[in-house]
């Protein structure tokens, strides 16, 4: 049980990690210019 908790964790961290960095690298132009 915990261990197919931690894998799905392990899934999905990252991936909301790398979306919400890549959303980050997308707006700094747009903050730069501010």
């Amino acid at each position: 049980m915990v261990n197919t908790i931690l894998k799905e964790a392990d899934l999905f961290c990252p991936n909301s990690v790398r979306i919400n960095f890549t959303i980050y690298l997308s707006n700094l132009p747009k903050i730069a210019r501010l």
